[in-house]
């Protein structure tokens, strides 16, 4: 897949700097704010980059397409609603300091409008997850376990059944980093817009969002994609540097 380098600018979030006041006592680490000279230097060090182009999947034809059931999935919503699956890996290299906080955001769009309509069906990795020993490599997932389950009518009644059963899909591992200990926050299903919020003593080489999204049938859809996050740094007489960046937004379109 195809990546570019997201434009990144400094900023300051008020709430990581509040929780690390609150950290701050028991810290092992002295934190201080990077000067500007500072902040551009970590930012001219580190390379975070998205797809050109989302990669996507229209469920509805996907499973048509292959002959599963999915006409009898979904429950009624199939009969107003497109369901799209996305994938949205973000490559990152940030060489000899530390990506200790990440917050991926996308806003779904229907028709040029932000509506309600337009929501996060299903989202992975999803609520709260504490991850130890995260081992690096490609390890397949079934999308049952990742995404949940849909509901599948059958002529005796209504049953579930996983995603892996009606669409046939396998998803992918979404951290390539060995790690101790790392958090993940992400907004609820139902939610627009949609966020993951890592953290991690060093976030390493990349991170993958996969969506469920359930739109207004046959209306043009677009993802706008922004990144916030904080970098450290050692720097002198055992103090650590920090840096706060937001990137660009950037805008993706679904093709029907």
């Amino acid at each position: 897949m195809v990546t570019t380098p997201l434009q990144l600018q400094p900023t300051s979030i008020l709430e990581w700097d509040a929780e690390d006041e609150v950290a701050g006592v028991l810290a092992y680490e002295t934190l201080v704010k990077a000067s500007d000279t500072e902040s551009k230097e970590m930012l001219d060090a580190m390379r975070l980059e998205l797809p050109r182009v989302i990669d996507h999947v229209k469920l509805l034809k996907y499973a048509k397409e292959r002959q599963t059931p999915l006409d009898l999935a979904i429950s009624s919503d199939r009969e107003r609603y497109d369901f799209y699956l996305i994938e949205l890996p973000l490559n990152i290299l940030v060489p000899n300091q530390r990506l200790v906080r990440l917050r991926l955001q996308l806003e779904l769009e229907a028709s040029g409008q932000k509506t309600e309509q337009v929501i996060a069906y299903d989202l992975f990795p999803n609520d709260q997850i504490d991850l130890k020993e995260i081992m690096t490599g490609e390890v397949n997932l079934d999308v049952s376990k990742a995404l949940g389950f849909c509901l599948v009518a059958t002529g005796a009644g209504a049953a579930l059944a996983p995603l892996t059963e009606v669409f046939g899909l396998k998803l992918t591992l979404p951290f390539k980093w060995t790690s101790q200990y790392t958090r993940v926050q992400t907004s609820d299903r139902m939610s627009n817009p949609v966020e993951w919020y890592v953290t991690d003593n060093s976030i390493q080489n990349g991170f993958t969002g996969h969506v469920i999204i359930r739109a207004p049938k046959r209306s043009p859809i677009q993802v706008a994609a922004t990144l916030v996050g904080e970098v450290r740094r050692a720097g002198l007489q055992g103090k650590v540097l920090k840096a706060q960046y937001v990137s660009e937004t950037r805008i993706y379109a679904l093709k029907n």
